[in-house]
This record gives C-alpha cells, sequence and structure tokens, in this order.
C-alpha cells in the first residue's frame, strides 16, 4: 500500500484510497451471503413501513401523503439509506476491546482512512443493486418514479453525500466511545431506536407529533436520511428550504468531525490493550 505517496498531496490520497479501496473490495467479496443479508433488510425495513402506510392511507391521504407519495417517500428511503448507512461504530468497539486497533496504530495513516474505503467499496456495490432495483419496480410501477430533473438530482445527490458524511461521523465517534464504555455500542443502539420516528425511518416527518417533530428539527437526525429523501422526492423546494437544509447538513458534519476529532485524541491518551 503506498501510504508514504500520501505526504505527497492529492496524488498520494488518491494512490492510497485506491489501494484500500481494492483491498475492501476483496474483503466484501468473502462476505456475499452477508452483504446479500444486509442489503435485503435495508429494502425490507421501509416496505413493510410502505405496506402499513398504504393500509392507513386507502383511497385517500394521510397529512398530506396519499399512496403514491408514499410509495415514492419510502422507495427514495431505500436508496437513501443504502447510500447513507453506516456500520462502523461496532467495529470500532471491537477493535478497542478486543486489541485489533494495535496494528493499525502501527500505520502511518490513522484507521478511519480504512473505515472510509469499507464504507465506498459497500456503497458502490449495494447502491448500484438497488438503482436496477428500482428502476425495474418504476418501469411497471408509475407511484414509484420521480421526475428526472438533473437539478433536483444533482441537489439530492449533494444532500445525500453530506448525509453519509454525518451518519458516518456520528457512528465512528460513538464507536470511539469504547476508549471509556464497556460497550459503545450501546449508545448506538439508544441512537438508532430514536433514529427510527426521528430521521423519517418509518414515517414522513410530516406525520410526527408536533413534539416529536420540534425535537426532530433541532437534532442531526433528519438530516442523515429524511432531508435527502424529501429533496429527491419532490418535498423539499430547490430555494431557501433547500439552502437552509444544505448549512444545517454542512453545521453537523462539522459538528461530528469536531467529536470525532475530540474523542479520537483523548481516547488515545488513555488506551492500553493487549492482543490484536
Amino acid at each position: 500500500m503506498p501510504i508514504e505517496a500520501a505526504a505527497r498531496g492529492p496524488r498520494g490520497w488518491f494512490e492510497l484510497y485506491g489501494a484500500l479501496l481494492r483491498s475492501a473490495w476483496l474483503v466484501d467479496l468473502q462476505y456475499r451471503a452477508s452483504l446479500a443479508i444486509w442489503l435485503f433488510w435495508g429494502m425490507t425495513e421501509p416496505l413493510i413501513s410502505l405496506a402499513i402506510w398504504w393500509s392507513v392511507a386507502g383511497g385517500g391521504e394521510v397529512g398530506g401523503y396519499g399512496r403514491a407519495e408514499f410509495a415514492r417517500y419510502f422507495f427514495g428511503v431505500v436508496l437513501v439509506n443504502q447510500l447513507t448507512l453506516a456500520w462502523d461504530a461496532y467495529y470500532v468497539d471491537r477493535w478497542i476491546r478486543g486489541g485489533e486497533l494495535n496494528h493499525r496504530l502501527a500505520r502511518p495513516v490513522a484507521p478511519i482512512h480504512e473505515a472510509i474505503a469499507d464504507n465506498i467499496a459497500y456503497k458502490l456495490r449495494s447502491a448500484a443493486v438497488v438503482l436496477i432495483l428500482w428502476s425495474g419496480f418504476a418501469a411497471l410501477w408509475p407511484a414509484v418514479r420521480v421526475p428526472f430533473e438533473p437539478a433536483r438530482w444533482a441537489a439530492a445527490a449533494l444532500a445525500t453525500l453530506f448525509a453519509a458524511g454525518i451518519r458516518f461521523l456520528n457512528g465512528y465517534a460513538t464507536g470511539l466511545l469504547a476508549f471509556w464504555l464497556t460497550r459503545a455500542t450501546a449508545v448506538m443502539e439508544l441512537q438508532f431506536g430514536l433514529s427510527l420516528f426521528l430521521s423519517g425511518r418509518i414515517a414522513p416527518l410530516a406525520l410526527l407529533p408536533a413534539g416529536a417533530a420540534a425535537v426532530a428539527g433541532v437534532l442531526w437526525f433528519p438530516y442523515m436520511l429524511a432531508f435527502p429523501v424529501e429533496v429527491l422526492t419532490g418535498t423539499v423546494p430547490l430555494g431557501a428550504e433547500y439552502a437552509r437544509g444544505i448549512a444545517i447538513q454542512v453545521l453537523w458534519l462539522a459538528a461530528w468531525f469536531a467529536a470525532y476529532r475530540w474523542v479520537w485524541t483523548r481516547g488515545l491518551r488513555r488506551y492500553g490493550a493487549v492482543g490484536g
């Protein structure tokens, strides 16, 4: 791996990430069955929610959502969720508790770059599968079609990129709490439970009670999923509301990056492990 090249500017980082991505891709090939299961579950959960809301809506509307709107929303959730999925809290927690962090610290590049490459490799494969399946559904079921508007797709892509960054840094920083906690994944599971409601996973945010919507509005959860989905499906107009959402995403991205740096630097000072 050309780690030394990383010190020579953009070309060095390009070579480094090329090596990391190749390694991550080859590792993923060893776990094809597991990846298929994760992909299946990632698609199943939103489709179950769609089935429930489809039944509730009947021939009318619920909070401004009819059956077609629910279909577009939850198929958007399927795609955006795969593009923003992050599981690093569980890996980082294991690295710290089991000593697997030791050999990663011996490398002249921070372990977070390995995690970033793993995320990119997985998402390139899973997102391609989801896009193919979504295209097939859209060909047969007009309700899930999203109008092809280049400006909106570009805006949704940017929002999804920032959402993926927030979700990744949130998970990575949470996993690093294992420097202090016996089981940092418990904190991640608490966040996962909250995100079911506050990120728009089981219902559009417009259907939340006023109190829950107010709480969601000041946290990062909606900007990891619901916001890019609503941009993609046209619920968020491309204008001041979109610009405000992007600005909030940038703020949360910066906040979670600062949290990662703070936890990482202080955690290393007290880290001690054998094995790995």
